[in-house]
């Protein structure tokens, strides 16, 4: 799940915020427990597409057409779970989110109760129509971290215009009641609303709305994912600042502002691109096992297909470093393939980190950035797929 913050807009110094951004998305892994490290905890995340098939038909989502197609209903088998189980504690975080409807998943609640017992952060991102109060309980007696709803309309007309087959009500319920059921803030309880013209008007009324639900945070998102026409022409971003883009930014600004009055928790990604060293995917520790058992560094990467960056025609290329059903993860993670990747983001931060830390002290704030700027074009090319995806422009 991607909840990058625009640093400079909290107001961090330029160093801080500097270091920040070389730490990728690591903010968001759990602490070891005590006892643990890195070394006994080597990879931060593994995402785990637990379902590619989905219940309803959004109007943004990029993945209906390899749904359609896909082996087993679109279903992660419980062998494919069987071959991760072995190298859980060697995990810090999983989310069994992907491209689908995790609450399909029959064997979800089992799943996340093993990820829980083995010392793993458990996490998912769900439509909500499935999540039923019977269905909270079972989650919450798993032992998961964190819950994410989509939710891209304040009221029942709009929602129901974009998550198509979904019932505004019905979620708003479950969403309350899961926020009553739990025990304290665990599990934090997000909305993740993805703003496009049709409905960024609403960016305040998604705030209140959460609010009164008890929802700890919402992320305000792009519709950043496309695959050929679906999601094309959604997003807000665009190459450079301009007058609607600076409208948009003080609207959201003006909804954040709210949040924080009202006691929740914002992130928002920026409507401008700015490269990263590295994305928040971050495949220097972390896999993307899709549904089928195929391991890629990414879901875009997992998938490949057609796609549009920045208003540009591009192609995602497949990239799989092989299936969990035929190799174990270690002997995954030491493919050649996942070697590339991980050390190609290494040579990525490592080439930032020698080319600006010691060129910012002493200068001014505008010469800082434009220095930040020039030593961003003495990285490492990105590989192939990653120059022409939104994540890695922080989009």
């Amino acid at each position: 799940m991607k909840e990058s913050i625009d640093n400079r807009k909290r107001g961090l110094p330029m160093f801080d915020w500097i270091r920040s951004r070389l730490a990728g998305g690591r903010s968001r892994s759990i602490q070891p427990e005590k006892g643990d490290s890195e070394e006994v905890r080597p990879w931060r995340l593994l995402q785990v597409e637990s379902a590619i098939a989905c219940n309803l038909r959004c109007v943004m989502c990029p993945w209906p057409d390899y749904a359609r197609n896909a082996e087993n209903r679109g279903l992660m088998s419980p062998e494919i779970w069987k071959a991760l189980h072995p190298h859980l504690r060697r995990v810090r975080s999983v989310d069994f989110t992907g491209g689908g409807e995790p609450l399909l998943q029959p064997q979800l609640v089992q799943w996340v109760a093993e990820a829980h017992g083995a010392g793993c952060e458990t996490g998912l991102l769900s439509n909500g129509f499935l999540l039923s109060e019977t269905k909270s309980r079972e989650l919450i007696r798993a032992g998961i971290d964190w819950i994410c709803v989509s939710m891209d309309g304040a009221d029942r007309q709009l929602y129901e215009k974009l998550r198509v087959g979904s019932d505004f009500d019905r979620v708003c319920h479950h969403v309350s009641s899961l926020a009553r059921l739990r025990s304290g803030r665990t599990p934090k309880l997000m909305i993740n609303f993805v703003m496009m013209k049709i409905n960024v008007h609403q960016v305040e009324e998604i705030v209140r709305l959460a609010a009164r639900m008890g929802v700890d945070q919402v992320n305000f998102k792009q519709c950043d994912v496309i695959r050929a026409e679906r999601g094309k022409g959604l997003g807000l971003f665009a190459p450079k600042e301009d007058r609607a883009i600076r409208k948009l930014s003080h609207r959201l600004a003006a909804a954040r502002r709210l949040a924080k009055k009202l006691g929740v928790h914002t992130t928002a990604i920026p409507f401008t691109p700015e490269e990263q060293p590295v994305c928040d995917q971050d495949p220097r520790d972390s896999m993307f096992v899709r549904y089928d058992g195929s391991a890629a560094p990414c879901i875009n990467l997992a998938v490949g297909g057609p796609s549009t960056f920045l208003g540009q025609q591009v192609r995602f290329p497949q990239v799989h470093y092989g299936s969990v059903l035929q190799q174990n993860l270690q002997e995954l993670w030491n493919t050649e393939t996942c070697r590339f990747y991980r050390e190609r983001f290494q040579s990525r931060v490592q080439a930032l980190e020698g080319n600006i830390l010691e060129g910012l002290i002493g200068q001014s704030s505008f010469d800082r950035l434009k220095f930040l700027q020039e030593a961003k074009k003495k990285m490492p090319a990105a590989p192939a797929g990653c120059e022409v995806c939104h994540y890695l422009y922080d989009l």
